[in-house]
């Protein structure tokens, strides 16, 4: 009885699984519809644009530009036929760079020297076009091959002699070595220095491959008053300080006996009374300029034993009067056809004995 009951659930128990196994997949496949219909009828995300973020616009400024001379306008040159009567004598400036200095401009640009090159001596550029004085260095001490010389102090004061006697010619300086660095300055007055000074702002340093002695610097230019007037110097060089205007030598300040020595010179009742730097100063000779009228002007400071140099020089107008120092000497302005940089007089008032000149005067000699 149990075998035959056994045997019929186990014939029963194939459709009892089947039946199963159809409710289950029914089951799933419905469970399966809804979830893919579900997500087929989802609606689809919308791209939403982030809002518009305000950014700080930055000001643009237009770069300024610092132009730097970088050489002077040369010396014009002048050819004139002899043999066409009515040629006008025209005189052209030959324009080397692009600039002119303090005082000037080029195309509406004001271009500015560097103050930081510019030495009691001078600098390598214009300082106001014009009004500068152009300054050549030679060396007697050497060739123009720049070997050794034999001359010496006696020769050395008969060259410049030669030089002075020959109307300030500078071919007397042609055997010798010549600076290829000009300078421009447009006041002359150098207080007391050490003589390396010469030959290391033109460039050449002082020391054991340069003597600094036996040379000298011959400065050329152009003075006028708009008003005129009468004028002399005063003025010490240690050693040579000749000046010359309009052809005629009005003042020779140099040292000591080098003062006969280098050019015919009568002694004036006001020479040597009062000090000057290390020495007494020596004064000038009157000379006169018409209204508006520019004459020639040229300077020869020089150096011959070594040691000290300077090369102090102070204008009087006869039609001014003048504040007087301790000594009872008149405080005369320092010689000047342009303003002095502030640089400059900085260098000047490091080794100046205040009251010896005026460095603040508005008196010039300009052109322009």
């Amino acid at each position: 009885m149990k075998k035959a009951r056994k045997a019929k659930l186990n014939k029963r128990s194939p459709t009892a699984f089947l039946v199963s196994f159809l409710v289950h997949f029914a089951i799933f496949m419905i469970a399966g519809g809804l979830i893919v219909f579900s997500v087929i009828d989802k609606e689809e995300a919308q791209f939403v644009p982030p809002a518009k973020v305000e950014r700080p616009k930055m000001e643009l400024k237009k770069p300024r530009v610092k132009m730097k001379e970088t050489a002077k306008p040369r010396a014009t040159t002048r050819i004139v036929s002899k043999n066409v009567a009515s040629m006008p004598d025209i005189q052209l400036p030959e324009i080397s760079s692009a600039g002119s200095g303090i005082g000037g401009g080029v195309g509406g640009y004001e271009l500015v020297p560097d103050v930081e090159e510019m030495s009691m001596f001078g600098g390598a550029s214009s300082v106001a076009v014009g009004n500068d004085f152009e300054g050549t260095f030679y060396s007697l001490r050497y060739d123009r091959r720049g070997e050794e010389t034999s001359v010496d102090d006696p020769e050395y004061i008969n060259t410049i002699r030669r030089f002075v006697d020959l109307d300030w010619n500078p071919y007397v300086f042609a055997p010798y070595y010549r600076s290829p660095q000009k300078l421009y300055t447009t006041h002359i007055f150098i207080p007391t220095i050490s003589s390396e000074f010469g030959p290391s702002n033109f460039g050449i340093p002082a020391g054991p491959a340069f003597d600094p002695y036996l040379w000298c610097v011959h400065y050329k230019g152009k003075i006028m008053r708009k008003e005129g007037g009468r004028f002399r110097f005063w003025g010490f060089g240690d050693d040579v300080l000749l000046v010359r205007v309009n052809g005629k030598v009005v003042l020779n300040a140099s040292y000591g006996d080098f003062r006969t020595e280098l050019c015919e010179w009568e002694r004036h009742d006001e020479d040597y009374k009062y000090y000057m730097g290390h020495a007494q100063a020596a004064v000038g000779d009157w000379f006169e300029l018409e209204p508006g009228v520019p004459v020639e002007m040229e300077v020869l400071i020089g150096e011959i034993p070594g040691g000290l140099f300077c090369a102090y020089l102070v204008v009087e107008d006869q039609a001014e009067d003048y504040a007087q120092n301790q000594q009872g000497m008149p405080i005369l302005p320092v010689f000047k056809t342009a303003e002095i940089p502030e640089r400059v007089k900085d260098k000047i008032k490091y080794t100046l004995i205040p009251g010896e000149a005026d460095l603040e005067s508005d008196a010039m000699f300009n052109l322009y």
